[in-house]
């Protein structure tokens, strides 16, 4: 299977699980923008503040390549326009009846914004910038408790 295929079956895999897990229909993959990327999913909205997805899925990645996404991934926030971004990779046996169970990073500030809230970081406000790594099901809990609070 060809890399962009991969990409495209994980891509649409994450929609589906999201638009589910959510309930939001207006969860959709995102069209090519070129050299502006702005995310591989659009539609993620999470205590009223607008988010993207941008998925991964490779049989082997690097620290470096981590590291390269990480900052595809807040590039691609700002050309969206979004409050927050997730960056979603795809976890070694994990497969569509367990996707939450797929590896979700975020920055702090991030975390902030799909929870709804602010935090004080005591090593400054720096630390926001600083990465941190869940499950997908996880972070779509917190963004769940938005869609609990408006019933």
């Amino acid at each position: 299977m060809r890399p962009k295929d991969k990409g495209t079956r994980f891509e649409t895999a994450c929609v589906r699980y999201l638009r589910k897990r959510l309930e939001d229909e207006r969860i959709d993959r995102a069209a090519m923008r070129g050299n502006r990327d702005a995310g591989d999913i659009h539609g993620l909205v999470a205590h009223g503040r607008k988010g993207i997805v941008e998925c991964k899925d490779y049989k082997s990645w690097s620290r470096s390549d981590l590291l390269d996404w990480q900052s595809q991934t807040v590039t691609e926030r700002g050309n969206a326009d979004a409050d927050f971004a997730l960056l979603v990779i795809h976890t070694k046996g994990v497969g569509e009846t367990r996707f939450g169970d797929n590896a979700c990073h975020l920055q702090v500030r991030d975390l902030e914004r799909v929870m709804g809230g602010e935090f004080t970081c005591l090593a400054g406000d720096s630390a926001k910038d600083m990465w941190i790594r869940a499950d997908l099901e996880t972070i779509c809990k917190f963004i769940m408790s938005d869609y609990e609070e408006e019933e």
